[in-house]
């Protein structure tokens, strides 16, 4: 069982990105939830930028830590992005 944070990521915003509650899941639905979270802080971040929203740097830190965490390519992909974008370590 894995700890992960649970979005709808049509709805997100950054805040309720950091604020997802956490849930376990099984090895089989670990990559499905993980690349949807994964998907909605990349669609998140994309739209916020097109708007001239500023990223904060703690919640990017907040998003950062659950993205390290999880074990799938997207996720371990829009993590490195997220990094190189706002240079946060």
């Amino acid at each position: 069982m894995t700890l992960l944070p649970v979005v709808a990521w049509t709805a997100a915003t950054l805040s309720e990105l950091t604020a997802a509650p956490l849930r376990h899941y099984c090895r089989l639905h670990e990559p499905l939830i993980s690349d949807r979270y994964a998907a909605a802080v990349d669609w998140t971040v994309c739209r916020d930028s097109a708007e001239g929203h500023r990223l904060d740097s703690q919640t990017i830190q907040q998003i950062c830590a659950h993205l390290q965490a999880m074990r799938t390519p997207k996720a371990q992909a829009v993590h490195t992005a997220l990094i190189r974008l706002t240079g946060t370590p």
